[in-house]
């Protein structure tokens, strides 16, 4: 299983106040040290529209020697070209399932966006640059409300047909169930290799964890998440926090899914990330600490009636 932690990017671009980059540098190395295969490290956007992530380069800079293990987001094809000239070999592309919300989010229309794609993965194939994309509101749009998994559905088609190596259903706003993710992840799986489809989702409406489980049980097995249960998105009004990585990987654990990250560690990064930021993070396990017993629900034999 691949797991995502997005905390440094997706979970710091919505603090208010500047974030030293010493602390960012030590957020990616903690996570790495804890055994998280790969870390969105930060994203190469102009500081004008995300001021937090204005230190991008120094944070590159500070965990170049991790860079195999490191993905950055990219707007555009301007974005590559920064990434590039900074190591970076695993890039991510944000494409949105809406218009409105494609416009609010990278100021251009989901065609424009598409033909943006099709140079970003040429340029980056030539140097052996992974390109992902991330579809943001493929459960729901704050601009134009419930979104059609049929249009999802040819996006993904869209996707694969130019080359992209993962593609991840986004619930940036927080509003799918576990139904509605296990619904669109079967169709998504008709013109998507199923190895290649991501779920990333927010916690909103409390969801997060149950809709990891209902991905995971239709056979994703790559996933994004934040050390903490921090993040949110600047250009989705009321989108709080990521689902929590370690909340989440405590409840796969027991259906089989294994990884070689130590759920302390990472109770221990989110315990230092609140220090850092001087808030309670929305993560349960960080404060109530890794349970090693087995769960009565694994060992309980229930009788026919």
């Amino acid at each position: 299983m691949l797991w995502t932690d997005v905390a440094p990017r997706d979970g710091l671009q919505n603090v208010k106040s500047t974030i030293p980059t010493e602390a960012k540098i030590r957020l990616v190395r903690g996570l790495l040290d804890a055994g998280v295969p790969r870390v969105e490290a930060t994203a190469f956007v102009s500081p004008r529209w995300v001021p937090q992530l204005a230190d991008a380069a120094a944070v590159i800079d500070g965990v170049r020697d991790a860079l195999t293990k490191l993905r950055v987001l990219i707007p555009n094809a301007r974005g590559l070209e920064l990434a590039l000239e900074h190591g970076v070999r695993n890039v991510l592309v944000t494409i949105a399932a809406t218009d409105s919300f494609n416009r609010r989010n990278v100021n251009r229309s989901v065609a424009e966006s598409l033909a943006d794609l099709e140079r970003i993965v040429d340029s980056a194939r030539a140097v052996r640059c992974v390109v992902d994309v991330a579809l943001s509101v493929s459960f729901g749009c704050p601009f134009e409300g419930r979104v059609e998994p049929d249009g999802v559905i040819q996006l993904c088609s869209e996707l694969a047909a130019r080359g992209v190596d993962e593609i991840s259903l986004a619930d940036t706003i927080g509003v799918a169930t576990p139904a509605s993710v296990k619904n669109l992840v079967v169709r998504s799986a008709r013109v998507v290799p199923l190895g290649r489809l991501a779920l990333h989702v927010h916690d909103t409406r409390g969801l997060g964890v149950a809709n990891v489980i209902a991905a995971y049980e239709a056979g994703v097995r790559r996933f994004d998440g934040s050390v903490g249960g921090v993040g949110g998105c600047p250009f989705a009004p009321r989108s709080t926090g990521n689902v929590c990585s370690e909340d989440a990987l405590q409840a796969l654990a027991p259906l089989g899914a294994t990884t070689d990250i130590d759920l302390a560690d990472m109770c221990r990064v989110a315990e230092v990330l609140a220090g850092d930021l001087g808030v309670d993070l929305p993560g349960k396990l960080y404060r109530a600490g890794v349970w090693d017993a087995v769960p009565v629900a694994d060992t309980l034999e229930i009788e026919a009636g």
